[in-house]
Parts: C-alpha cells; sequence; structure tokens
C-alpha cells in the first residue's frame, strides 16, 4: 500500500510527540481512523499516533587480507631456510562473523487518528510519561544495497603505501667505493708515479643484501641469547631486560620480514536493513554478492548472501486493520520468525525474532476507561473496560 507523510503542522504537534509516548490515558468514547494521506485529516481534530514495525538488519564482518612479498624473497630459502615465504603480492576477502539483530522504527503505513464521538459528553485527554521508550527516528529504505558496488573498498579499508613497509631494505641502499687511479709521467730518464683515490658510492645487490640480512639476524639472536643467559655479567633489572629484549626481537622481525613478507588484515563490518513484507512470498531478501577475490559483488546466484525468514505457523491471524473507521485504539500482537543468514547456501547466523509485521493489528471496543500503549513495540500494557 502507498504510505504518504503527514504535513509538517500536524506531524510535529501530533506525531513527533506521540511517538515518544508511554502511556495513553483515555476516557469516554472513542473513534479511531486509519490515515493513508493528508486529505484524510481536513476538517477533523483529535490525537494521532503511530505503530512500529521491524526492522532485521544483518551485520556482516569482511576481512580484507592482503600479502605483500618481501624484497629479498627469492633468497628466503637459501639464507634463511623459509620455504614458505610470500613470493607474489595477494589479495583476498573473507567472512569473519556474521549476527542478525532487531530494531524498530514508526511504520509510515500505520497512522492513526483518535478522535472523540460527537454524541460524548465526556473528556478525552491523553497523558505522557516521564520515561518513553526510546524510538528510532531514522527510516531505512527498503530497498538496500552496498553503496558504490563498484569502488567499495575505498571507503571501507585504509591504503597501504608499499614503499614504506620493508624499512630495513632501504636502511643503507648504497655503500662508499674507493678507487685508486695511478697516474705516470715519463721525463727523460725519470718517471714520477702519481696516486689519486676517487671515491664514489654504489647501490648494494640484492644478493649482498639477502646476506647483509641474514648476517644481522643471526647477530641479533646471538645478542639475544647473551643477554638471556647473562654474559654481559651486569644486574639489569627486569624492566631494563625486557626493553632489550623486546627492541631487539623488533628489530629481527624487520630483517626477516625482507625474506617471509609482510600480512595485513583489517576487517570492517558492514550492516544490511531488511524491513520484512509479510506479504513477500517465500520470504527470501537478498543483500548483497561476496567474492573471496574481490569483496563485495553484484549479486549472482551462486555468491549471493541471503536472509530466509520462517514463519511460525501458530501466530494469531484476526483483525482487519483495513476497515476505516476501525472500532477503537489499534494495538500490535507480534508474530514470530526464525532468520536464517546463508552465503552459498552456508549458515552465517541464525536465531529466532518477534517480527511485528508477521503479527496482527487488533483494535479495542470504542468505550473504555484506561489504556496504556507503549509505542514502541505497539502493545497494550493496561487495559480498564468500562
Amino acid at each position: 500500500m502507498k504510505s504518504y507523510r503527514i504535513g509538517l503542522s500536524v506531524k510535529q504537534a501530533l506525531i513527533w510527540c506521540l511517538l515518544m509516548l508511554s502511556s495513553t490515558f483515555i476516557s469516554a468514547q472513542v473513534k479511531v481512523s486509519r490515515i493513508t494521506g493528508e486529505d484524510q485529516l481536513a476538517g477533523k481534530s483529535g490525537i494521532l499516533y503511530q505503530l512500529p514495525r521491524t526492522v532485521l538488519i544483518a551485520d556482516v564482518e569482511m576481512v580484507k587480507t592482503r600479502q605483500f612479498a618481501g624484497p629479498l624473497a627469492a633468497y628466503a630459502s637459501e639464507y634463511m631456510g623459509i620455504d614458505d615465504a610470500i613470493m607474489k603480492d595477494a589479495e583476498s576477502y573473507a567472512i569473519r562473523h556474521a549476527a542478525i539483530r532487531t530494531i524498530s522504527e514508526p511504520d509510515p503505513d500505520q497512522v492513526y487518528l483518535i478522535e472523540r464521538e460527537d454524541k460524548s459528553q465526556e473528556e478525552i485527554w491523553v497523558s505522557f510519561g516521564k520515561e518513553p521508550p526510546m524510538m528510532i527516528m531514522e527510516k531505512f529504505p527498503k530497498a538496500m544495497g552496498p553503496k558504490g558496488i563498484a569502488d567499495w573498498n575505498e571507503g571501507l579499508f585504509m591504503a597501504t603505501d608499499r614503499s614504506g613497509l620493508f624499512r630495513k631494505y632501504t636502511d643503507s641502499p648504497t655503500r662508499e667505493v674507493a678507487d685508486t687511479i695511478i697516474r705516470k709521467v715519463s721525463v727523460d730518464t725519470l718517471v714520477i708515479e702519481e696516486r689519486i683515490v676517487m671515491h664514489s658510492r654504489e647501490e648494494y645487490s640484492d644478493v649482498e643484501k639477502a646476506q647483509d640480512a641474514a648476517d644481522k639476524i643471526r647477530q641479533i639472536e646471538h645478542d639475544q641469547y647473551n643477554l638471556l643467559i647473562g654474559y654481559p655479567e651486569t644486574a639489569y633489572s627486569k624492566e631494563a631486560l625486557e626493553f632489550m629484549l623486546n627492541r631487539l626481537e623488533k628489530q629481527r622481525l624487520e630483517y626477516l620480514q625482507l625474506f617471509t613478507g609482510i600480512t595485513i588484515k583489517e576487517s570492517q563490518v558492514v550492516s544490511f536493513p531488511i524491513i520484512p513484507d509479510a506479504e513477500k512470498e517465500g520470504q527470501e531478501y537478498e543483500l548483497v554478492g561476496f567474492s573471496k577475490t574481490t569483496g563485495i559483488t553484484e549479486i549472482e546466484s551462486q555468491n549471493r548472501i541471503m536472509l530466509r525468514l520462517t514463519l511460525e505457523e501458530n501466530m494469531i491471524k484476526t483483525g482487519n486493520t483495513g476497515i476505516n473507521p476501525v472500532s477503537g485504539v489499534v494495538y500490535q500482537v507480534p508474530g514470530y520468525c526464525r532468520a536464517e543468514l546463508s552465503y552459498q547456501d552456508k549458515e552465517l547466523a541464525a536465531g529466532r525474532f518477534e517480527v511485528l509485521q508477521f503479527g496482527s493489528r487488533m483494535s479495542l471496543p470504542a468505550t473504555f476507561k484506561r489504556i496504556e500503549l507503549d509505542l514502541h513495540s505497539g502493545a497494550l500494557r493496561n487495559v480498564v473496560m468500562e
């Protein structure tokens, strides 16, 4: 059914106040009408209230793993005996965790107007509780997809500067080389020899860098061993010893990463809100496509993340809120369902949830003395009949 927005003046004076309603006190006979458009409010006066609906939210934690090959990976086996070093850069994605939760929000299709019957001689008034239930004002779109599927990684994960990963590789990129030039000058039988020393710098080869890094790793391990056995014969405090060992270990790992490479993992929780529709056949909702190589993608049959709802059979199915006007104040009887979140038909999360849309909306008799209606859940708290 198409929904309409109530005009600003009516909404400010009536709807937004009653969205925070914790109890409604009514005495006398009333008439309740369902409002589906602004034109229905013309010439009428009364109190508006709005029933809530349930939003199911699927939270999916996605992990992005990036592997960067070390600049000395080709020498990992020869110099360090490492056979499982990262040999080339790679990127992959995985789903680490998933969960399903619910929130309530005002239902734009369930707005009701309470009017006093013309023949009634009694007062009708409304009181507001001191501690009203919290209401969610933000609206979630019915059709939800990832923002910017094509460039979703840009906003979710941090960019990595590869040049700054392997600092030890560029600590000593060059070395000084001294060349001696001998110049001889002959004058008759006299030979004058002049020696000229030329200084220059040349870059280390990868083989030399690998050998140097391996030597430094072994030297650091030797220094660690000497500290542990007390070779310096110095009574270091516990804090000083831990500091030195930690600094040495940090340097060792930095040199070792030149061979093994670096793996960086980042996680991001992506939330997908779904507004269940009681009239939908099958109760299957496609959320998004997911690929282990590219992350979030367009939805396809083999890569989709889905939310399946199974309704319980013993739910009450009475009441007719399509009648306009209804007899009295409309309230909500919730329904329950089993929700299952899956990827490639493998269950990620599941649970039993209360969904207001799967229940029933009923109306009280037009005559009563007191009613307390919780607009956070749409449920009755107390009713006093005449």
